[in-house]
């Protein structure tokens, strides 16, 4: 099969992130499988010549409303994406749903071709209750003429799958669930930990020689638990000084982060990366022992819909987790086979989980291993691809 893949939010200069490794696992996954690919965004995406790419720039609208462009964005994909698909013939359409896209519907069905959304979240919903909304109705008949038009939509959890069902009356047969994946060749248990050691900055290996790391990997938003894990490190440490936290990202709460540690006397058992290249994050975690993953419940009190890409990043690595079982999570995570299960906002449980594993690395190993196993056979993103390309297949003729 041909698939285009159509990316339809402006993302600027941004390079990096989850819906780039998201993109690029699933892109990944399709050619593996032995499809062809094309790939249409507002911006070079990867480097040239990874995937036949298309540009279809937004329009350069500036003025006090920051959601214009997405509106008119439309008419573009409206003018340019036909002759798109008149030169690539796919076998259908895979979008990445953003705000205001409805276009994308229409012309599928002109051209004669199925599409499959994939949907991250409910925009509308998204920018409701976590960010600034202009237009609110236009958004919300936006997502409700694209989500009923959609052939299929494609999306991470079974709480997402509720939650777009109840919001826009949605026949639950028409929404497929799956979960993020892992590049299972980069995110990998065989990575040389000592030899990466070895190429750090002198003070980074003083600091960290005969420590056990528990790393962490997220953008400090709300949902990734990492005032949680601030307030757990002095728990942790006083009990094994021996521990050492290794964080890496930024975001809206490091100065949080930095401040609980500071009033806790902890800062120097604690190492803040900052944002690291992608490539190089595999190597970090796989100096250590312990990967977490304290998530929490959204801020509104709904429950978390994510499915964090990071979880499989871990898993991949074959290191034993630490992770609270919020959403997806608890069915990603079997507490005591391929990870420990923690209660969500409680940093004495979660230090105590840590410090038990600190003190048994044989065990640390054995539900490492099973995460490796899950990560290869169920949540590669050759699996994740190949679910998405089964969608397709059984599609009513």
């Amino acid at each position: 099969m041909k698939i285009l893949f159509v990316r339809t939010d402006f993302f600027g200069p941004l390079k990096t992130g989850g819906s780039f490794s998201h993109i690029s696992g699933f892109l990944d996954g399709l050619q593996e499988l032995g499809h062809e690919v094309a790939l249409t965004a507002s911006a070079e995406t990867f480097e040239p010549n990874r995937y036949t790419f298309h540009h279809i720039p937004y329009p350069k609208l500036f003025n006090n409303f920051p959601e214009i462009p997405s509106i008119a964005y439309n008419r573009t994909l409206k003018n340019t994406l036909p002759q798109i698909i008149r030169t690539e013939k796919p076998t259908f359409i895979y979008q990445r749903h953003s705000e205001f896209i409805h276009a994308t519907t229409t012309i599928a069905r002109k051209a004669g071709l199925r599409l499959i959304l994939e949907a991250n979240n409910s925009e509308w919903w998204w920018k409701r209750n976590w960010a600034k909304l202009f237009f609110d109705k236009l958004l919300r008949r936006s997502e409700e003429v694209q989500f009923q038009a959609a052939d299929a939509i494609m999306v991470v959890s079974d709480v997402l799958k509720h939650d777009l069902v109840r919001l826009f009356e949605l026949d639950p047969g028409k929404i497929h669930v799956n979960p993020n994946g892992v590049d299972i060749h980069r995110f990998t248990n065989t990575i040389d930990a000592p030899k990466f050691f070895q190429t750090l900055p002198p003070a980074l290996q003083s600091r960290w020689r005969g420590k056990i790391l528990c790393g962490f990997v997220g953008t400090f938003g709300e949902w990734h638990g990492v005032e949680v894990l601030a307030r757990s490190v002095s728990h942790a440490v006083r009990e094994n000084p021996a521990l050492h936290f290794m964080l890496i990202g930024d975001g809206k709460l490091r100065g949080s982060v930095e401040k609980i540690l500071a009033e806790n006397g902890v800062s120097d058992s604690v190492t803040l990366l900052g944002t690291v290249k992608h490539d190089l994050v595999p190597s970090y975690l796989a100096l250590c022992e312990i990967l977490l993953s304290p998530h929490t419940e959204n801020t509104d009190g709904t429950v978390f819909f994510g499915s964090p890409t990071k979880l499989f990043e871990y898993m991949g690595m074959g290191k034993a987790i630490v992770a609270s079982g919020v959403g997806q999570i608890s069915d990603i995570i079997r507490d005591g086979t391929n990870g420990v299960i923690v209660r969500q906002r409680d940093e004495r449980d979660l230090a105590d989980k840590i410090c038990a594993l600190a003190l048994d690395l044989p065990k640390c190993h054995t539900l490492g291993a099973a995460a490796r196993r899950d990560a290869e056979d169920t949540y590669s993103w050759k699996h994740n691809a190949r679910r998405a390309v089964e969608v397709y297949e059984n599609l009513p003729k």
